[in-house]
């Protein structure tokens, strides 16, 4: 029988109200308004509310209508408060000034890396004419010198700030949007000469001794642990990433398990579970009503010691509704639990919405409330062990169902094996979290904490074998969609008929047909990217050519050696992830320089008036390196980001590419 999708007003009341509330943030995201109109049209739709209330019934569809208004009115005013579109006083306008900028420490990043990250809220921009009061925030690189930085420090720092601006390389991260979305704009680089302390923020109690547990947490794993296997410890039990180097990134995320390093809704219930087990032993002493409480209180301790990501959040807040709710007796839906963690978080801080953490669990748990039961009726056994592996199995398809078309918006590439990296990692990661919390508690014990190290360590690296095993097989990695937001609402939308909506088998056949349609247009698309071959000329502080050619990449570049990593290979190494494949290296240091292959003629010749000559195949470009430089009547002509001219293309405004002939 096929499932049923109810989703009444007063059965999900949250559904309408997060959707109000979401509209409404984004919204006020993308556009602005004054003040004034907004409470115009707030007044307006409040009474109409109560009007409504008053003349019709409470299920009448008016009514509803009156509530939705009220809520995205409601996060629009959240997000332009959010936003400081209000503030009298606006960072746009001063931070090209002389002076200097007074922020107050909020986040503080891992201070053991060469350059911490910091967020901040400014407080005041100082000048020799004036002082101006600002609220915004601003994200700071501080160059580690010394570690005596606490959250609600008052710094003192020179406005040399910036915005934050995308190259508009390809591949590239999209720095610009992910800390606009935030709320911060504007960044700095800091020296230890470029700041001072004026004011120690008070450090409360509660916050200290939570500082202390977490060091406590991570003192335990590393003295007990090395390498990949405490970077991975760090990582699943704690949260912290620190360690996580590029190498163990890519193999967790080509194999689809690269939640697993994100604390997340399936770590608090591993949790939760466990702890739950525990209390279990004691029931002349604790009871289960007592053991819900305290497990729900340590699990907030948890999700404060793993720095309150939005998805830790949304797990900690949800599961506390549901055995609560359990707890008291009450009828509940678990939808419209969702719902309602969901607009809670958003309502407390908007730019959660924008949170891709937040939003890929929030769609995982949609996923496994609305079609899990559905999946894991396609197959019955009387094997118990069997039964429990495929249980697991439908639970990570329900959840991929409806993370992949948002992974692909966001991500590119799809991993094919991830059910059976998930299948293989649902059994470490309970064990994984066990015998981390069990270090926990006999880290004072040194020969007990060693021996269970051993242990940890050795499923850790049993872990990681896996996990590197299924990257390594063939067709591990499907690299190249290109899928945009329009589309991952239609996928969305396929789902939900295919599994609720069609009630008969034409029904059925239409939707896999639309289905079938949708995911050839997909793969027609990944297909011609694979075989486009291009030449890109990258926004760089230096000349920087690459041409992907079949399965193979070219790069030419011209810099000093000792700034090769970060000025040409991390740039072009974020190109080369969308499609990856063999690259070699050119210096092209001389002035002129030649490549020739069966597949193309390469030519860079220096040419006078502060030019060079390009000459792929028949194709020639002249890049321009002075303001100087005097174009001749014909030619493409292609201006470095630091020239100022015009009638040409400027690499400022990003990469330049074209297809190769």
């Amino acid at each position: 029988m096929k499932p049923q999708l109810t989703l009444q007003f007063f059965r999900t009341p949250f559904l309408v109200l997060l959707t109000a509330l979401s509209t409404g943030v984004f919204l006020g995201y993308s556009h602005t308004v004054s003040s004034a109109i907004l409470v115009v049209i707030s007044s307006i739709s409040l009474f109409l509310v109560v009007l409504t209330h008053l003349f019709f019934k409470s299920t009448n569809g008016l009514f509803i209508l009156a509530i939705f208004l009220v809520f995205v009115l409601i996060g629009f005013f959240s997000m332009q408060q959010s936003r400081g579109e209000w503030e009298a006083n606006s960072f746009e306008d001063l931070y090209q000034q002389e002076g200097e900028i007074i922020v107050k420490l909020q986040e503080i990043g891992n201070q053991e890396k060469e350059w911490v990250k910091v967020i901040a809220n400014l407080q005041q921009f100082q000048s020799v004419l004036d002082t101006v009061p600002l609220n915004e925030s601003i994200v700071l690189f501080i160059k580690k010198s010394r570690t005596d930085l606490k959250v609600n420090d008052l710094i003192v720092c020179n406005s040399i700030a910036s915005k934050i601006k995308n190259a508009h390389n390809p591949g590239e991260f999209d720095a610009e949007n992910y800390w606009n979305k935030k709320g911060v704009q504007f960044i700095a680089f800091l020296d230890s000469s470029d700041y001072f302390v004026q004011i120690k923020g008070q450090q409360f109690i509660v916050s200290s001794l939570l500082e202390k547990g977490r060091l406590y947490f991570k003192s335990a794993l590393e003295k007990n642990l090395k390498g990949k296997d405490l970077a991975i410890a760090l990582a699943l039990v704690l949260g912290d990433k620190s360690l996580i180097d590029s190498e163990i990134t890519a193999s967790f995320t080509n194999t689809g398990a690269m939640h697993v390093l994100a604390v997340s809704g399936l770590h608090i219930g591993i949790i939760m579970q466990l702890l739950m087990v525990v209390f279990g032993f004691f029931p002349r002493f604790i009871s289960k009503q007592r053991a819900i409480i305290i497990v729900v209180v340590l699990m907030w301790a948890y999700s404060f010691i793993t720095g309150l990501s939005p998805s830790v959040l949304r797990a900690v807040f949800m599961f506390s509704v549901l055995v609560l709710a359990q707890l008291m007796g009450k009828n509940y839906s678990s939808l419209n639990t969702l719902f309602f963690t969901g607009f809670v978080l958003i309502f407390l801080q908007p730019f959660t919405l924008f949170d891709i953490g937040f939003q890929l669990s929030f769609l995982a748990m949609l996923g496994i409330f609305l079609v899990y039961k559905p999946i894991e009726a396609l197959i019955y056994t009387n094997n118990k062990i069997l039964l429990k592996i495929w249980q697991g199995t439908a639970i990570g398809f329900a959840a991929q169902l409806f993370t992949t078309p948002l992974s692909l918006y966001y991500f590119h590439q799809f991993p094919n094996y991830f059910i059976l990296s998930n299948i293989g990692l649902m059994a470490t990661s309970g064990l994984i979290l066990g015998m981390g919390i069990f270090l926990f508690l006999v880290f004072p014990f040194k020969f007990i904490a060693k021996i269970t190290g051993i242990v940890l360590g050795f499923i850790l690296f049993v872990s990681l074998w896996f996990i590197e095993w299924v990257e390594h097989l063939p067709g591990a990695v499907a690299y190249g969609f290109s899928i945009s937001f329009l589309e991952v609402f239609l996928a969305f939308m396929l789902v939900l008929f295919l599994f609720f909506l069609a009630k008969n088998r034409l029904h059925f056949l239409i939707g896999f047909g639309f289905s079938l349609l949708f995911f050839s247009v997909l793969a027609y698309r990944r297909y011609g990217f694979l075989k486009q071959e291009e030449c890109i000329i990258f926004n760089a502080r230096s000349l920087i050519v690459t041409l992907r050619k079949k399965d193979h990449y070219y790069c030419f570049y011209k810099c000093k050696t000792d700034e090769f990593e970060k000025k040409v290979k991390y740039v072009v190494e974020n190109y080369r992830k969308q499609l990856p494949a063999p690259i070699d290296y050119f210096s092209i240091q001389d002035s002129n320089w030649k490549l020739s292959s069966p597949d193309f003629n390469f030519e860079l010749k220096d040419k006078k008036n502060y030019s060079k000559e390009i000459t792929l195949n028949k194709k020639k470009i002249t890049v321009v390196f002075s303001h100087q430089f005097v174009p001749e009547k014909r030619g493409e002509y292609i201006a470095m980001p630091w020239v100022k001219t015009s009638g040409m293309y400027s690499l400022n405004n990003g990469a330049y590419k074209f297809i190769i002939e």
